[in-house]
């Protein structure tokens, strides 16, 4: 299990968000990037189905609050419903029904 002090701090991190039928929440695998990006499998466990992703936007990569344009065109192909960042210990999620691409 992951911690705070087990994060890396220079790399972003993230997984899938996931969802049942009944709404009870979970995550799928997490996944180590670099500084400016992640990629981590688009899955959730069995009898889940994705809703969103989470992952973190380290200060070595630029760290914003912000969806970069690649996130949003992600939860876009992906069809997600949500899409979270964390960075510096706050976190904030945005409806991707909402977000567009420049």
């Amino acid at each position: 299990m992951a911690t705070k002090n087990s994060i890396p701090k220079n790399n972003e991190v993230g997984c899938m968000l996931c969802k049942t039928a009944d709404g009870k929440l979970s995550r799928g695998p997490i996944g180590v990037g670099n500084a400016t990006g992640v990629q981590f499998p688009e899955t959730c466990p069995p009898g889940m189905q994705v809703i969103g992703s989470i992952h973190t936007h380290p200060k070595s990569g630029g760290g914003s609050i912000l969806p970069s344009q690649q996130d949003i065109s992600e939860a876009g192909r992906i069809g997600m419903q949500v899409l979270c960042i964390v960075t510096e210990g706050k976190t904030q999620c945005y409806a991707v029904r909402g977000l567009k691409p420049k």
